[in-house]
């Protein structure tokens, strides 16, 4: 079972993307886990991307891990690690087909890789994170709401899911499911997340608008 869209590779393959982690997830792996024996503590990226929390992690000393369906995203993050002298388990892998341990990982990042699926593949991640994590482990989940430019254009493939978005920041980016407040709670405690917190962010990019929902949940 597949759920990686090759429009990433293509994304990867020809555009430099984020290098640098963003405020909000430094904001929680600072609140959660600085101070501790980081090298203990196992940190895994959903989705590197271009490494930019991957990177973070690893030089912050974190026992870290990350995957990517894109080839063109996990060769260029080793380089950069390897340039860096950094250490990270980074493997080219589907969403839906990991081969981690379970109950393996204290903590998991998902930077807006989850929600770039149909809502049954998302269903199916977001589970997956569960069953990676010990007890207790956290997820740190970022998603889009239907507040977001772009949401309701181009081809809409089930309610709130759009592919080929014609507007806003997400516009050439694949498929894109755009959330609604208590369908992510519902979703979260029917799989069996607890002490969830949904916090929110909004802004504006070249005048368009950017709104996220920023997920704390406990295993």
């Amino acid at each position: 079972m597949k759920s990686f869209d090759e429009v990433w590779e293509n994304i990867h393959a020809t555009q430099e993307w984020g290098k640098y982690p963003s405020e909000q997830v430094i904001r929680f792996v600072a609140r959660n886990y600085y101070g501790k024996e980081r090298h203990s503590i196992k940190m895994l990226d959903f989705g590197v991307g271009g490494g930019n929390h991957t990177w973070y992690l690893a030089r912050e000393g974190f026992d870290t891990y990350g995957f990517d369906g894109s080839k063109s995203a996990v060769e260029k993050v080793k380089e950069r690690l390897k340039a860096e002298e950094l250490q990270a388990d980074v493997r080219v892998r589907d969403a839906l087909e990991l081969d981690y341990q379970m109950d393996f990982f204290d903590c998991i990042i998902d930077s807006a890789t989850i929600v770039s699926n149909m809502y049954g593949n998302i269903v199916k991640m977001y589970q997956e994170t569960y069953r990676l994590l010990k007890q207790g482990g956290k997820l740190y989940s970022i998603t889009f709401t239907t507040g977001t430019t772009g949401c309701g254009t181009g081809i809409e493939l089930e309610k709130n899911t759009f592919k080929d978005i014609t507007e806003g920041s997400l516009k050439g980016r694949g498929t894109c499911h755009f959330f609604e407040k208590e369908e992510l709670n519902s979703l979260l405690e029917t799989i069996g997340f607890q002490k969830i917190i949904i916090d929110s962010l909004r802004f504006t990019d070249r005048e368009n608008i950017v709104e996220q929902f920023l997920v704390q949940a406990e295993k």
